[in-house]
């Protein structure tokens, strides 16, 4: 299924089982450093707040793993088919594809403590965040979506249909990438695209 690799406290993070196990690589050495147990079909990863973060799209959760003793330390529930996520702007946020919601997580409590609507369905789109914003790459009606981290407000709902598709942010602008029209574009000045 869909994955993802992130780095964080010095290592590389997959999802190497659909069973739940995630792999922490040394990329000094080179070879795996420690495999985690985690819950079955945890394919989606996040590094921040101190912690890894995997959802599981299949069992509709996410957990909190602590980097020190590569062990699960929380986790709570999540709508239907979580996917991608991220860590930043105070939070983990997670799309909950078919519920077209997306999900603030609390990194401390590990419970949710927010949620906005964004479509009626979020299927094989990603997130970002940076500037104070949640960054949505989607698949329906537009190609992407600004939130409001603080007050979870859409912002903007900005491009065509461009189908599925990834989303990164910098300070200077946005990227994001259709990959069934194989193309990239450019949004310049994020502070411009969320008035």
């Amino acid at each position: 299924g869909e994955m993802n690799v992130v780095a964080g406290a010095g290592s590389v993070w997959l999802a190497s089982a659909a069973s739940g196990v995630i792999s922490r690589i040394d990329p000094a050495l080179g070879r795996v450093s420690a495999r985690i147990i985690a819950a079955r079909g945890s394919n989606y990863l996040a590094f921040g707040h101190g912690a890894l973060w995997a959802v599981s799209g299949s069992m509709n959760l996410i957990q909190k793993i602590d980097p020190a003793t590569n062990r699960v330390i929380g986790h709570t529930r999540l709508g239907r088919q979580p996917g991608f996520l991220v860590a930043g702007e105070g939070a983990v946020w997670v799309q909950e594809q078919a519920d077209g919601t997306v999900a603030r997580v609390d990194p401390a409590r590990v419970s949710v403590s927010g949620r906005i609507k964004v479509d009626s369905s979020l299927n094989y789109g990603d997130i970002d965040t940076g500037g104070g914003k949640i960054w949505l790459r989607t698949t329906a009606r537009q190609s992407l979506v600004v939130i409001d981290a603080a007050t979870l407000a859409i912002r903007a709902r900005l491009g065509a249909v461009t189908g599925s598709g990834a989303v990164r942010y910098t300070p200077s602008g946005i990227w994001t990438s259709a990959h069934d029209r194989q193309s990239l574009s450019w949004w310049p000045d994020p502070a411009r695209l969320s008035p």
